[in-house]
């Protein structure tokens, strides 16, 4: 029996000691489920609520206009040939493309000041809620005071302008579909006034984008008829430069400029033949001079002016031309020939110098006149391009086709698209399930009870665990009727309780109950009903019973402290000897002695009590040779409880419903 007690015990400690840090699902859910009608109930009311914002809540229209702008790059109009090359060059099929959006010019201060005077936006109270007679909320006002804070000076037309401007942006959508058309979205309390102020929207984009393209073609023709008009004066004033130049100079400058290069390129070939004579000459006559007329001489004569041996020298000579013929000349006819020679290339350096100065001037006049025909070129060129671009822009200024189209205009919404029903009311559906189960999980760690079958049987880590359902009819019935009971219809769970009482050789058995709706002393006495015999005699004593003691009865048997008030055979039920009630004698000294003497007479005793009162009980037995039979309830039984059960004596047998 020691051996058994220190098992339990072991067993106990180690159950103990073992954290519990995973969180069982079943159980929470089981305990949410205790709870479903508070979950419903917060539920119906965030509904309720969510229902109400609904209602109260302004309900906002939005209104959709869909078009499409003219991208530019084609106006419709075929150009071919060297004008359609102009044109391009002129750059008259470019354009912007419809894909930017003009968010930053719907959305503008200027472009909304030009709305403004034809929607109307200072007569609208959406776009205009200023109110000048507001006053702040005490609270908001004393904040203000506290902190210091001031009012900027701002004036009251630049407070309505922000508020029409912010109030604008924040209901103005603009944006692009698949195929590059551009969609307007207005959203306002009125779905009248949001169709009108998307269609006004529309309309200003669509006459601004057409005015600023036909501003732009014009001042492309204005600009081009200008320059044309400038080139026309200049090809005039080149012209006029060039019949100038001609009665001043010749309508040939160039050929005379090309007469007096070649004259000169003439003469500056005799002045080198004229100075290579005049060398040889000079040569020669300085070898008469010396005498040094020998064959030798003559040899290096040749070689040092090859001219000699040329006819023209031997003419000049007068000598015989042939070369392998050679004779001296006279002095006197060589010095008259260098004096000749010398003439002759005085004459014609005066002549090269003459003819260069001539040539320099004509050169400087064909200079002029090069210049005077580039600047007339130039100016026909230029001219001859601007009337041909003036002609392709005209044609294009004259066909503007408009390419805008419109595929929806803004209509009033059928339905409102703010506040979204469904989505407030999901959303407070969820809210107030959130709030349920929180509520309910907080509930349920302060009730700190079991919600599943589960932990109830995790919690009490009972050998022995069976359902009470069976032994409900014997609830509240006196012995007789249970003992019939038991006849016609034996109960396993009793059968399994008194073996495993039985195995242990246990001769108090203590049955205990924590919030059941079966008390412990019914228990006590179906089980006992069932265990007595001729050879096995049971008492009861019920710790939660209230009965005093009032009078004695002669016929009454008294077993120690105890009396008989019950019997049938061998099964007692005993009540204290006394005034006190049968709890009060857990805090009396000789408690367990009194109860051990009762051993002589009986061969099992059953200890009940229920809540509070099992507690003390346990108490009193702790450390003793007993066995354990607890009754727990789900969504009842506290954990705390049954811990303290546990750790007071283990529990071998668990009755749950």
């Amino acid at each position: 029996m020691y051996y058994y007690n220190f098992m339990e015990k072991n067993m106990q400690n180690l159950s103990n000691s073992q954290p519990k840090d995973e969180v069982d699902l079943r159980e929470l859910f089981m305990a949410l489920w205790a709870y479903k009608f508070l979950i419903a109930v917060t539920c119906i009311l965030s509904i309720v609520c969510a229902g109400y914002i609904v209602l109260n809540t302004d309900k906002k229209f939005t209104s959709v206009a869909i078009f499409k702008l003219d991208n530019g790059n084609s106006n419709g109009v075929s150009i071919n040939g060297q004008l359609g090359a102009i044109a391009s060059l002129a750059g008259f099929n470019s354009g912007q493309g419809s894909g930017d959006l003009p968010t930053d010019l719907v959305k503008g201060r200027v472009f909304i000041e030009k709305l403004d005077a034809k929607l109307d936006f200072h007569s609208d109270a959406y776009f205009n809620s200023y109110n000048p007679n507001s006053v702040d909320p005490i609270w908001k006002s004393t904040i203000k005071r506290a902190i210091g804070w001031q009012k900027p000076s701002t004036s009251t037309q630049d407070v309505i302008w922000q508020g029409i401007v912010n109030t604008y942006s924040n209901n103005v959508v603009l944006e692009e579909t698949l195929d590059g058309s551009i969609q307007i979205l207005v959203t306002h309390v009125s779905p009248l006034r949001a169709a009108e102020i998307a269609n006004g929207i529309m309309n200003e984009i669509i006459s601004n984008t057409k005015n600023k393209r036909d501003s732009f073609q014009d001042q492309q023709l204005n600009y081009l008829s200008n320059t044309l008009a400038e080139s026309l004066r200049d090809l005039d004033i080149s012209q006029s430069k060039l019949k100038e130049f001609a009665l001043e100079n010749n309508v040939l400058p160039l050929e005379t400029f090309t007469a007096a290069s070649a004259q000169l390129d003439s003469l500056r070939e005799q002045l080198n033949r004229t100075s290579e004579l005049h060398e040889a000459v000079a040569a020669l006559s300085l070898m008469l001079k010396n005498k040094t007329i020998n064959q030798s001489n003559y040899f290096e004569l040749r070689h040092k002016f090859p001219i000699i041996d040329q006819v023209e020298f031997r003419r000049v000579l007068g000598q015989n031309e042939i070369i392998s013929s050679w004779s001296w000349p006279e002095t006197t006819s060589v010095e008259a020939i260098f004096d000749t020679l010398s003439e002759r290339k005085d004459r014609l350096e005066a002549q090269i110098n003459a003819t260069q100065i001539d040539a320099e001037r004509l050169g400087l006049v064909v200079e002029s006149y090069a210049k005077l025909e580039r600047n007339a070129t130039i100016a026909e060129a230029t001219y001859t391009v601007l009337i041909e671009q003036v002609k392709a822009q005209s044609m294009l200024a004259g066909y503007r086709p408009e390419k805008t189209e419109i595929y929806e205009y803004a209509t009033p919404s059928m339905s409102s698209t703010s506040p979204n029903r469904n989505m407030i009311l999901a959303l407070g559906a969820t809210l107030g399930l959130l709030l349920g189960v929180s509520l309910s999980y907080i509930l349920a760690l302060q009730r700190g009870v079991y919600f599943s079958k589960t932990s109830l049987k995790t919690g009490s880590q009972a050998r022995l665990t069976a359902s009470i359902k069976s032994l409900l009819p014997l609830r509240n019935k006196s012995l007789t009727n249970i003992n019939s009971i038991l006849i016609n219809r034996p109960n396993s769970i009793l059968r399994d309780l008194a073996v495993a009482i039985n195995k242990h050789a246990v001769t108090e058995i203590v049955v205990t109950s924590s919030r059941t709706k079966m008390r412990s002393k019914d228990v006590a006495r179906a089980l006992s009903s069932y265990m007595q015999s001729d050879t096995m005699k049971i008492a009861i004593i019920d710790f939660s019973s209230r009965d005093k003691k009032i009078d004695v009865d002669d016929e009454s048997l008294s077993v120690g402290t105890f009396i008989i008030t019950e019997r049938l055979g061998h099964l007692s039920i005993l009540m204290p000897d006394s005034e006190l009630e049968a709890i009060e004698m857990l805090s009396q000294r000789d408690f367990w002695r009194n109860t051990q003497t009762l051993n002589s007479t009986f061969d099992l005793i059953f200890l009940c009590a229920d809540n509070t009162n099992a507690i003390s009980l346990l108490t009193a037995l702790e450390g003793k040779k007993v066995h354990h039979i607890t009754l727990a309830r789900t969504k009842r039984t506290k954990s705390a409880t049954m811990n303290q059960m546990r750790s007071l004596l283990p529990i071998q047998g668990l009755l749950h419903d």
